[in-house]
């Protein structure tokens, strides 16, 4: 359902949009830190492998996936990415064994995939007996800053994406904290909670828009689809709103908000009383 096409884009995803998501790994981390760290952790969805590195500077010994192969590249040669396993993988089929891992990380993952739920399943099937999860998720209602943005962009120049893939009937969720924790606890997580957090994002104007150029989220699709004399009149309106977001450092500042949910995968006992 992803709207970017990800294949050799990896450079442009780092510094703009991959730069957003690795806005929310020390929650995700301090989440998964709570329970104890020093095990084993799979990182779902790495991209450039922002998680994952932060998950071995913190201790952990991680394996890392994601379905773009260009993206294991980029994030494999990375000079502190030694010692992470990056393997090419899909959800919902993982080549991992039952209970594999002590923790899972899914940072902006579960939102790419078709089927959420058989999804978080396959996660807590490779997660040891009280292992955890930690998932993040953009969340639906007010407009963030850039969406905001994006939208005054649009509807001055008349730039809108097409329509894009929908989740199947019955396969999405509500974007809150009530909508990530029940889907999670509808897979069979316990101990879930579930918390907004935010942070202020901070990104090179131009690093931004190489990300919108690379065709990466839904302003990046509506670019793509645009012709060029559209895609000239983007960017002179994105250039005419920046100033107004840059700060002292030189950097556009959007103040940014996501949600976060952790669950347990319960212990053998717990899980043979529900059987």
């Amino acid at each position: 359902m992803a709207f970017a096409e990800w294949a050799g884009i990896s450079a442009p995803y780092d510094r703009s949009f991959g730069a957003l998501c690795a806005c929310a790994v020390p929650e995700v981390l301090c989440e998964l830190n709570a329970q104890g760290s020093g095990g084993r952790l799979l990182d779902v969805g790495t991209g450039t492998g922002s998680v994952a590195i932060a998950a071995v500077r913190a201790g952990w010994q991680v394996d890392a996936f994601d379905a773009e192969q260009s993206m294991i590249d980029f994030a494999m040669r990375r000079t502190d990415a030694a010692g992470i396993r990056f393997i090419t993988a899909t959800l919902p089929r993982l080549p991992y064994p039952d209970g594999a891992f002590d923790a899972v990380a899914a940072n902006f993952a579960i939102n790419h995939v078709d089927h959420p739920r058989e999804g978080l399943a396959e996660l807590r099937r490779v997660l040891r007996p009280s292992g955890h999860l930690a998932a993040t998720v953009w969340p639906w209602g007010a407009p963030s800053a850039t969406a905001v943005l994006w939208r005054e962009i649009q509807d001055e120049t008349g730039a809108y994406p097409p329509p894009g893939n929908r989740l199947p009937a019955g396969s999405d969720f509500d974007r809150s904290e009530a909508g990530l924790a029940g889907v999670l606890e509808e897979c069979g997580f316990v101990d879930v909670r579930a918390r907004r957090i935010e942070f202020e994002w901070r990104v090179d104007a131009d690093a931004l828009w190489s990300g919108v150029e690379a065709g990466i989220a839904l302003i990046g699709y509506a670019y793509r689809a645009a012709d060029a004399a559209t895609r000239v009149a983007m960017r002179a309106a994105y250039d005419a709103r920046t100033p107004a977001l840059t700060g002292a450092d030189g950097l556009l500042h959007f103040p940014q908000a996501a949600v976060l949910a952790s669950g347990t995968k319960a212990a053998l006992a717990e899980a043979s009383v529900d059987r």
